[in-house]
C-alpha cells in the first residue's frame, strides 16, 4: 500500500511521569511516543512510553497499518519503555516488531530482561505472540525499504541517541532527553539536524529552571530554538514538556519560542503533520 503523504503523529508528548491533571490535558499527559509513517506505508516508532497504548489500539483496529513495526528507542529510562507491555499488537501472532536501539553503557541485547521481569509486571516472554525482535544500530545506519534511520549521540544521564529518518527526500530528526554542554550546543544534534525538513526536539525546561537542574539531562526552549537556526531546520516541534508545567506554561513557552523561531509548534497528543 502507498498513503498520498507519508506524516508523524504524536502519541505522547510528557517527560519524566505521565500527568493525568487537569490543568495538562491540552498538550496530553502520556510520555514519548511519536509514530512516523511513510508513503510506502511503513511505520517508525520512536520510543514506547505510554503514548504507545493507543498507538497500539489504532494499529489493531485499522487494517491499512503494515504487519511489521520497527520502534527505535532514544534510550531506556521508564518514561521512555513504560507502555511497552500495554502495545497490543504484541499479543497478535500477524505482526513482526523489531526494536533497535544503541547504548554503549546497556545493550539491546539486555532489554527483554528488564522489560520481561516479573517482579514489575505479570507478562512474560512466553505470553507475547507477535514475532519479536531486538537489534543494535551496530554503529551504522538502518534501512527500512526507502527510508534511512541513522543516530547521534547526545548527553544524558547513561546516554540517548537523537534520530534522524529520511525518506523520499524529506529529513525528520528526534532528540529528545537532550542535556547540551554549558554554553554551548552538542555538535552531534547540530550536524544531524542539518537543514531537516522537522525537528523535534526536547523543550523540558524554561530557561530560568534550566539553570537549576543542571545534570538532568534535558533542554531549554531556548536550546532547541538555537539547535533549529544554527541547523537551518525548516519545522521545530517543541517535546518532552516537563510534567510539572500547565498547559498555560507550555503556552507559554511556544509563545517565548516562537518569537526567535516563528516556525515552531508545542507537540501535542494527536497532532499530525504530513511530510
Amino acid at each position: 500500500m502507498f498513503l498520498s503523504e507519508g506524516y508523524v503523529k504524536f502519541w505522547g508528548t510528557r517527560g519524566s511521569n505521565p500527568t493525568p491533571d487537569n490543568n495538562k490535558m491540552k498538550y496530553g499527559g502520556d510520555t514519548s511516543c511519536v509514530e512516523v509513517r511513510t508513503n510506502e506505508n511503513d511505520t517508525i516508532i520512536l520510543d514506547m512510553g505510554t503514548g504507545i497504548r493507543n498507538l497500539g489500539k489504532q494499529i489493531l483496529n485499522d487494517p491499512e497499518y503494515p504487519k511489521t513495526l520497527h520502534i527505535f528507542l532514544s534510550h531506556y529510562h521508564w518514561d521512555h519503555i513504560m507502555g511497552f507491555l500495554s502495545f497490543a499488537p504484541l499479543f497478535n501472532a500477524d505482526y513482526t516488531i523489531n526494536i533497535y536501539g544503541e547504548n554503549s553503557n546497556t545493550s539491546i541485547d539486555d532489554l527483554p530482561n528488564i522489560l520481561f521481569k516479573s517482579d514489575f509486571w505479570p507478562v512474560n516472554l512466553n505470553m507475547i505472540d507477535a514475532t519479536l525482535s531486538f537489534k543494535s544500530f551496530n554503529g551504522g545506519s538502518i534501512n527500512i525499504n526507502n527510508t534511512k534511520v541513522s543516530f547521534a549521540v547526545h548527553g544524558h544521564p547513561n546516554g540517548a541517541n537523537s534520530y534522524k529518518i529520511e525518506n523520499n527526500n524529506s529529513s525528520i530528526i528526534y532528540t529528545t532527553d537532550c542535556e547540551h554542554p554549558v554554553g554551548s550546543l552538542n555538535p552531534n544534534v547540530v550536524a544531524i539536524s542539518k537543514d531537516a525538513d522537522i525537528l523535534i526536539h526536547d523543550a523540558h525546561f524554561t530557561i530560568k529552571d534550566l539553570v537549576d537542574h543542571k545534570g538532568w539531562g534535558h533542554s531549554s526552549w531556548k536550546q532547541a530554538v538555537d539547535v533549529a537556526i544554527q541547523s537551518k531546520t525548516k519545522k521545530l516541534i517543541l517535546f518532552h514538556h516537563s510534567p510539572d508545567y500547565s498547559d498555560e506554561q507550555v503556552s507559554e513557552i511556544e509563545t517565548n519560542a516562537k518569537q526567535k523561531f516563528p516556525n515552531t509548534i508545542s507537540a501535542y497528543q494527536g497532532l499530525s503533520i504530513d511530510f
